[in-house]
């Protein structure tokens, strides 16, 4: 929980003929992350790239059977093999009965299919006839003469109300008829009619004016109500016809569904298979699986694998070199802490040699919110609203807490709603401001100073003893902003007397000013300190800057304390006015919202820049394991 998982660079030699079970299986346990092996005799095997393209053909078509047979749209994948066909997969002997079943099925459903088809779009056209006819009805014409028309283009359709009149002036160069016939919804049926040798410049006009026109299918004659029943008639007929259709589906997804299902589970299980087998290299009929594993499963897959291998399988495990930068991290933390996952990876990923962070940062989080919105009632409305956003999302989870911390610092003030309800436990912000901002002062001070601890852990567990002792985070860097901030705490208020101050900064201030040179000269380079002498006064100016920012950054949550209560007191104040309920609804959910949101932005910037830039880069590389489609999270699926 405190550190990414402990991994091994694992290397599997595998035989020809055990490569896909042994793959499979790999797939299954979700313990490989897989790494390109370099090397110039270690190619991939094309086969693998061509039965892949042949898979992803054969599963387009199989999904295409499903489609056909209204199964349910979901995601199919190792699970949905029936146990006593959950064999070791081989793709290249599997191919050519999931061929079979995929002719056999399209063979079952390409008439069934053209059929309904046909049904569906002859219901459709009959559909919008009757729609169309409904519009009609003012005209005294028989339907087919608007048709057989020689000498005359007409046109009828709707148009927009407003571009009635448009079209009507656009059309000044050429002879022409438009009559409104009615109108509903915002367009107006119309009839226009120009010369034949007109009829481009008509068409233009109305279809830049968004002209609809109705389309009419042969079939439908007669005058529009004679016409309209007939289309009627003629759509109850082509109904029946897909709800017929529709019941053959059924019956046929009934007798031939299991087996359209498990046939498209296994294409993709064994597409997904040569996807991964694609990139696997070999050498004189060795293949090599290279990757990350957790170190702790190591021996429980080792022996899966020989288990379903009938050659012998060897398993190479070395431990990653020191220093080394390119190995995945995998972290898990307990299902209680996963949802202030959010709050790390917002940031990045912790790297392989880095501490997980997100204990401390719930803790510092949780913290510095509370502190800035402390208020019971106010904090009990949040953690109300956290836990039914839980039901959505996991960051129901943080903000329920958030609530929670803010009620405890709310306790301490002694406030709900902006009212003090009794004695402070601690304090009261707007009667007790400057103590407050010290305190503030003082807590960003220790919280900088756990982002130094922390610092000390990951630089030494990483092997960097020059950075552990010199860098700007490390025992120099801590020794010198202690110099600092206590140096000058003595100074104001027990009377240590500045030169004495001084002196002892000075040797730390000039170390850290000669920090590059001195980490050089560790490493054994040659490194001049004159030439540094420069660059370290900027170094040394940036670094002092850089501890009284931070710290007084943490200014904000004594700040926001006081600027809440306040506010709060305020919405109160006139929401128990007569006729101010609206003022006390509207203004606790801005409060609750709105500066809730704010609050913890300023909470994560006080995570982010000041205690995560002592510490915590975030450059890791998530551990993707080489897996099955549709299995558990990699971080669940790896607990030993």
């Amino acid at each position: 929980m405190l550190t990414p998982e402990r991994l091994v660079e694992v290397n599997l030699f595998v035989g020809e003929h055990d490569l896909e079970a042994v793959t499979a299986a790999l797939m299954s346990e979700r313990a490989l992350h897989v790494e390109a092996l370099e090397g110039e005799h270690w190619t991939p095997a094309p086969r693998w790239g061509e039965a892949a393209e042949a898979y992803r053909a054969l599963e387009a078509r199989l999904a295409t059977a499903h489609r056909s047979l209204g199964l349910a749209e979901r995601s199919l994948g190792i699970a949905d093999v029936p146990a006593e066909l959950d064999r070791p997969p081989r793709p290249l002997d599997d191919r050519a009965e999931l061929e079979t079943v995929a002719l056999r099925l399209e063979a079952r459903l390409g008439t069934f299919e053209d059929a309904l088809h046909a049904a569906q779009d002859d219901l459709a056209e009959l559909e919008g006839a009757r729609r169309q006819l409904a519009l009609l009805q003012p005209l005294a014409a028989p339907v087919e003469d608007l048709r057989r028309l020689r000498h005359v283009h007409l046109t009828i359709g709707t148009l927009p109300d407003d571009n009635v009149d448009r079209v009507a002036a656009a059309l000044f160069q050429i002879a022409f008829a438009l009559v409104p016939l009615e109108r509903r919804g915002g367009r107006t049926l119309v009839a226009v009619a120009s010369a034949r040798e007109d009829a481009f410049v008509l068409d233009r006009a109305l279809r830049s004016a968004f002209f609809e026109a109705l389309e009419l299918p042969e079939r439908v004659r007669g005058l529009p109500p004679e016409a309209l029943a007939t289309a009627e008639e003629a759509a109850a007929q082509a109904r029946a016809r897909v709800a017929e259709l529709e019941d053959t589906r059924t019956a046929l997804a009934q007798e031939v569904g299991d087996e359209a299902r498990e046939a498209l589970a296994r294409a993709r299980r064994d597409l997904e298979l040569c996807e991964a087998l694609r990139r696997v290299p070999f050498q004189d009929g060795v293949y090599v699986l290279a990757g990350w594993m957790p170190k702790a499963r190591v021996d429980a897959v080792a022996e899966r694998v020989r288990a379903v291998a009938r050659d012998p399988v060897v398993v190479e495990a070395l431990p990653p070199a020191p220093g080394r930068r390119s190995v995945p991290s995998l972290v898990r933390n307990p299902p209680w802490l996963e949802p202030f996952d959010v709050l790390v990876t917002t940031f990045g990923l912790p790297g392989y040699d880095e501490l997980n962070p997100t204990l401390v940062t719930a803790i510092v989080f949780l913290f510095t919110y509370g502190m800035m919105f402390g208020d019971m009632g106010h904090g009990a409305l949040l953690a109300l609203a956290g836990l039914a956003l839980r039901r959505a999302t996991p960051f129901g989870t943080v903000v329920a807490a958030a609530g929670a911390a803010s009620v405890v610092f709310g306790a301490l003030y002694g406030v709900a709603f902006g009212h003090p309800v009794f004695p402070a436990l601690w304090l009261q912000p707007l009667h007790a401001i400057f103590p407050l901002l010290i305190a503030a002062v003082a807590a960003g001070a220790v919280i900088l100073n756990l982002g130094f601890v922390l610092a000390l852990v990951t630089t030494w567990r990483s092997g960097d003893r020059a950075t552990f002792w010199l860098g700007a985070s490390g025992v120099l860097g801590l020794a010198f902003y202690w110099v600092l901030l206590g140096g000058g705490v003595a100074v104001f208020l027990w009377g240590l007397p500045v030169p004495v101050w001084l002196g002892i900064a000075a040797p730390l201030a000039l170390a850290t000013a000669l920090r590059e040179p001195l980490i050089e000269r560790w490493h054994g380079h040659r490194a001049s300190f004159g030439g540094h002498a420069v660059t370290g006064f900027f170094e040394l100016f940036e670094t002092v800057i850089s501890y009284v920012s931070n710290t007084l950054s943490f200014i904000r949550l004594g700040a926001f304390a006081v600027a809440h209560e306040g506010l709060s007191a305020m919405v109160l104040q006139y929401g128990l006015a007569p006729g101010g309920w609206g003022v006390l609804l509207i203004g606790t959910a801005l409060i609750v919202g709105f500066e809730g949101a704010i609050v913890g932005i300023q909470a994560l910037r006080l995570q982010y820049y000041e205690f995560f830039g002592r510490f915590f880069q975030g450059r890791g590389r998530p551990f993707r394991p080489l897996a099955f489609a549709g299995g558990s999270d990699a971080r669940t699926a790896l607990r030993p």
